[in-house]
């Protein structure tokens, strides 16, 4: 027992660090010091080693430092304000609005008839406010809470009076590849690429219904799917490029060189859909992931996560609400996890990735099913011909488009439009095709659960796992008897 704490404590420090401050953001969010018991419980544990204690004793006192005062009733300290900064703009039966004032940040519905202000506008604004805790829907106030929302409340009047840089900048510069998506696509595909490829929340409600449906929703949202999948892009158009230039295959590292290089396109990607919390937390995962995958660092793939969750927690507790910090982290976790395990197993490299994919999206269902309440039987077949379909064309296909957005009119940038619609609307046509046999299930799983069915999973996999660890070994193999 002791050999294997070593061993854990070795491989994968920052999985104790995470450990202790999800025990202690727990007893901070329910007001119960019972947590307190595991977390002392990993801190011992910590003196196993001197490097993961003095790491430990270092996160919780960041943790304490960032997060005391949050875990008292802030919610009263955020002072009134009628002017701030739009952070984020949503669209759908009303105007949802996210406000940085000088004190806090506001979640404020408005009249549709202010559907044009942009982000990056500094407003002045006038309605009623109230605190986070005075409404009804519970799931929605925590989720606000996780993203340091402080108070909500209807506005009536909004008047902008500037713009702040740098969000302003952001925003212009994905408005204007928008505005060459209008006039060259046709309503649907313009929609889906300013959701699903720009980031942009304003038309998600006209098209997401489909991809609820099939719980593929997840595509909608700018993640680390996107940013996997946009560096994965660069990385291969890279790689060919350097690998046809023998000065330069002949002296460097190719797989260094194009993966550094592919950082370049992936970052302007990022800052372009938005420079939101989901998308910041989604970059560090996927690219600190994908580096440690191309330089063959198997366990700095874990330390990756938990060290990137850890930060996270470290700066606000309240992450663990999130929805989206969840299910990145938990997919993420269970994406690694089956890496390792499907490489192990003797199948054709299109059964291990219809295995590995099937398998996600089964352990995506209980996750999914407790924040949208909807479960779907065909929603691991949607998923298995939904996500490779988004990857491997219409991410390369969007991009394409980007790129001839910035060209003066011609007839080859007609047709090279008329080529993304086909693409992507036969894409959506998919999707379509999809939701009508979905038939989806309105059905929220509680919460204890889904904790049960994870704990099964992690216990089976480790089973399995070990078993196929010792497929081979020489205490597995009948020895040779000779007379």
């Amino acid at each position: 027992m002791k050999d294997l704490i070593n061993d854990l404590i070795y491989d994968y420090p920052f999985l104790f660090v995470f450990a202790i401050l999800f025990f202690v953001s727990l007893s901070f969010m329910i007001s119960d010091y019972l947590f307190i018991i595991p977390a002392f419980i990993v801190l011992i544990l910590g003196f196993f080693s001197k490097r993961v204690l003095i790491i430990l004793l270092v996160f919780l006192i960041l943790f304490f430092v960032f997060n005391y005062p949050k875990s008292k009733n802030s919610e009263n300290e955020c002072k009134n304000s009628d002017k701030g900064v739009i952070e984020d703009i949503t669209t759908g039966r009303n105007l949802s609005l996210t406000v940085k004032t000088n004190s806090c940040k506001l979640y404020l519905f408005a009249p549709v008839r202010y559907k044009n202000v942009k982000i990056g506008d500094i407003v002045w604004f006038r309605g009623r406010l109230r605190n986070i805790g005075s409404l009804k829907n519970k799931q929605f106030a925590n989720y606000l809470r996780s993203r340091s929302i402080k108070k909500y409340g209807f506005v009536y009047q909004i008047h902008v009076l500037g713009k702040k840089q740098p969000l302003s900048f952001l925003e212009s510069t994905r408005e204007r590849i928008e505005r060459e998506f209008y006039y060259f696509l046709p309503s649907n595909v313009e929609y889906f690429l300013d959701s699903a490829v720009l980031g942009d929340n304003r038309f998600k409600s006209k098209i997401k219904k489909n991809f609820v449906d099939t719980q593929t929703a997840h595509i909608m949202v700018v993640s680390g799917l996107h940013i996997g999948f946009v560096f994965g892009l660069f990385y291969l158009i890279f790689y060919y490029i350097f690998s046809m230039v023998g000065y330069i295959y002949r002296r460097y590292n190719l797989k260094v060189l194009s993966s550094f290089t592919a950082f370049v396109p992936t970052l302007i990607y990022f800052l372009i859909t938005g420079f939101h919390i989901p998308a910041i937390r989604s970059f560090l995962m996927t690219v600190l992931f994908v580096l440690s995958l191309i330089f063959s660092k198997k366990k700095s793939s874990f330390n990756i996560l938990f060290l990137i969750a850890s930060i996270f927690v470290t700066i606000d507790y309240l992450s663990l609400l999130n929805p989206s910090f969840v299910m990145s982290f938990l997919m993420t976790l269970f994406a690694l996890l089956l890496y390792s395990f499907v490489s192990k197993i003797h199948f054709s490299g299109l059964l291990k990735t219809s295995v590995f994919m099937v398998a996600m999206s089964c352990l995506a269902i209980p996750i999914s099913s407790f924040y949208f309440s909807k479960i779907s039987y065909i929603s691991f077949i949607a998923n298995l011909i939904v996500i490779p379909t988004f990857g491997f064309l219409v991410v390369p296909i969007a991009f394409l488009g980007i790129a001839v957005s910035s060209l003066p009119y011609s007839l080859a940038k007609v047709y090279i439009f008329k080529f993304v619609a086909l693409v992507v609307n036969a894409f959506l046509e998919i999707v379509n095709f999809l939701a009508n046999l979905a038939h989806p299930l309105n059905y929220r799983m509680p919460l204890l659960l889904v904790v049960i069915l994870y704990i099964a999973f992690f216990l089976v996999f480790f089973m399995v796992n070990r078993l196929l660890h010792r497929q081979g070994s020489l205490s597995q193999t009948p020895q040779k008897i000779s007379f």
